[in-house]
């Protein structure tokens, strides 16, 4: 069985998802906190009594009643999976017409199909638009009888079937054989300490929705070694330190114990439950992986349970199952790299709408985006999840950039510094920009906002020209030739190579003045004239000037020193900095 897609009606933060589709292996939700994540997954919590939670909307009048909630799944179902459940029953009934007769049986049990199974509030309350025929038949021109079969418990087939004429709402057993394939292979697992370390002998064939029988699955796996190998083999690989995974059977009850030491000595051994958060969990949903022959397996935040470096091994791991089908949510954009989603799903609260909104990206759009960022030397960390991103040109701007933002910003920005980024611009600014424009800048994955921070180094004014019409607004260039043209400050400089090469006349305030002085026309900026320091090649100076006058005993480090200058100026002549203050503000807007 696979689940094609789902359709959240009326429930929690949902007014009507609509139809939303599900990859056959692998989908990710993304999403800021609140914005509907959890609400999503627990729609597919569909063991036990489905608790309505009726969608209230700001369109709607104070105290007016909220639609019903309804949870409707599209399933591809085997006839194969339908008839193993339909074994476990004494007889079922399946509505048919005279000319079908007990062939409708066939009909369905042989067969994939495709099903909308719909919940709604209380114990089992499945219902198929579909239903009574199943497009097999015409139920409005013939009249639609019942199909009654025996269950042959013993040859495990099915028995004697009998027709007759009654057709009532509890003649038709599929929807409970539907929802039967569904809630038996569909686990979801919570971002949450699970203490599921202990339990009783239970007798159960399945694990619990919540893990809670986890011991006494666990001990039945070890009826197949070869699986209980695997599973022990996955469990290390995922969290090295462990070494083994103990199964203690205790008169009525069963525990689980891990072992961390090589020596394997029995009394060393931990009980689960005074484990590390994150430990239950690595288990169960190593458990459903092994054990099921194909399950939908539903993680919420697992990077909020593992360390980053277990995560990554986790869905390593998890991406070798093909025949299982996975819905993550994260924050995370190591997730999103690890899992390689086939499918990626944005939610977001809309508060104009009073709803979450929802956003699909296919696997083809994540590979171009993550291709398309390599283009530029930045990743999916890079960009995930800031409300902002300026790519700047380098490690130092990256580093120092930072440091001027306005107080009081609150809007999550992050610096990224591109891999030659001259050579970007110089030749066909127009390429750079198409990244952006052909599909990227509207993927689920960037954020609503992206700018771009050049030197005027390198280029020409009709190239910064080209560069700023390309962007359509996205570029801006620094005033001054480079950055380092807002470092060439004598005071700070001064108190930066006195504090490196200790005292000394060269090195004071004065004397540095004058050295730019005497320095800065030997250092032009191609295409720049060169009328003072602030329009001169400031790199090179700085790299001449730190050779000179510490005798080569230190050099110039751009990034380590940028950060140090950056930060003496803010602290003792912030008006210094005005114009790059400025500039960097008009990134933000």
């Amino acid at each position: 069985m696979k689940i094609e897609a789902v359709r959240i009606q009326s429930f929690k933060s949902f007014d009507d998802s609509g139809w939303v589709e599900l990859s056959e292996h692998f989908t990710v939700l993304v999403g800021q906190n609140n914005a509907g994540k959890s609400a999503f997954l627990q729609a597919f919590n569909t063991t036990g009594p489905f608790i309505a939670n009726s969608h209230h909307s700001a369109h709607l009048p104070e105290g007016a009643a909220s639609p019903d909630s309804v949870i409707s799944f599209r399933l591809k179902i085997d006839g194969q999976e339908l008839l193993e459940r339909a074994l476990h029953w004494t007889s079922i009934k399946v509505p048919t017409i005279r000319e079908l007769g007990a062939e409708v049986l066939t009909m369905h049990f042989t067969s994939s199909h495709r099903h909308v199974l719909e919940m709604r509030h209380g114990s089992n309350n499945f219902k198929m638009p579909a239903a009574p025929a199943y497009g097999l038949f015409d139920a409005e021109q013939k009249p639609v009888l019942t199909a009654q079969a025996y269950i042959d418990r013993n040859g495990q087939k099915i028995g004697q079937v009998n027709i007759t004429p009654i057709m009532g709402d509890h003649d038709d057993h599929i929807p409970s054989l539907v929802a039967d394939v569904l809630t038996r292979a569909t686990f979801l697992f919570n971002a949450e300490r699970y203490s599921i370390g202990r339990c009783a002998m239970d007798g159960k064939d399945r694990l619990a929705p919540d893990a809670r029988n986890l011991p006494y699955m666990l001990l039945k796996l070890n009826k197949s070694h070869k699986r209980m190998e695997q599973f022990q083999e996955l469990v290390s690989e995922v969290l090295p330190s462990i070494k083994r995974i103990l199964i203690s059977a205790m008169g009525t009850e069963v525990e689980i114990s891990v072992q961390s030491h090589t020596s394997m000595r029995e009394d060393l051994a931990i009980p689960l439950n005074e484990c590390g958060t994150g430990v239950a969990q690595v288990l169960a949903i190593l458990y459903v992986a092994v054990a099921y022959p194909a399950a939908q397996i539903i993680i919420d935040e697992p990077n909020s349970f593992l360390h980053p470096a277990a995560t990554r091994r986790l869905l390593n791991v998890l991406r070798r199952f093909d025949q299982h089908q996975f819905l993550l949510s994260t924050h995370a954009a190591e997730v999103i790299a690890a899992t390689r989603p086939e499918n990626l799903i944005l939610l977001q609260w809309d508060e104009e709408q009073s709803e979450t909104v929802i956003t699909t990206n296919s696997g083809e759009d994540i590979d171009h985006v993550r291709t398309s960022l390599g283009e530029i030397g930045a990743t999916l960390a890079d960009i995930f999840g800031y409300d902002l991103v300026v790519f700047v040109e380098g490690p130092t701007e990256k580093a120092c950039f930072p440091l001027l933002l306005p107080a009081g910003n609150r809007t999550a920005i992050n610096f990224v510094a591109m891999r030659e980024a001259s050579a970007l611009t110089s030749t066909k600014p127009q390429a750079l920009f198409d990244i952006y424009a052909n599909g990227v800048a509207s993927s689920a994955l960037l954020p609503p906002v992206t700018r771009f921070s050049f030197d005027q180094e390198g280029r020409s004014e009709q190239q910064r020209a080209d560069v700023i019409r390309a962007a359509r607004g996205a570029a801006r260039f620094l005033p001054r030739p480079m950055f380092e043209n807002y470092l060439l400050h004598p005071v700070a400089l001064s108190v930066l190579l006195q504090r490196l090469d200790g005292q000394a006349e060269k090195t004071t305030p004065d004397a540095i003045s004058r050295w730019i002085d005497e320095n800065y026309a030997k250092h032009p900026v191609k295409g720049i004239p060169n009328t003072s320091p602030m329009t001169c090649d400031a790199a090179k100076l700085l790299g001449i000037m730190f050779e000179e006058l510490t005798e080569i005993r230190f050099e110039h480090r751009k990034v380590e020193h940028g950060e140090d200058l950056t930060r003496w100026l803010l602290e003792n002549d912030p008006s210094y900095l005005d114009e790059l203050v400025a500039h960097i503000k008009a990134l933000l807007v």
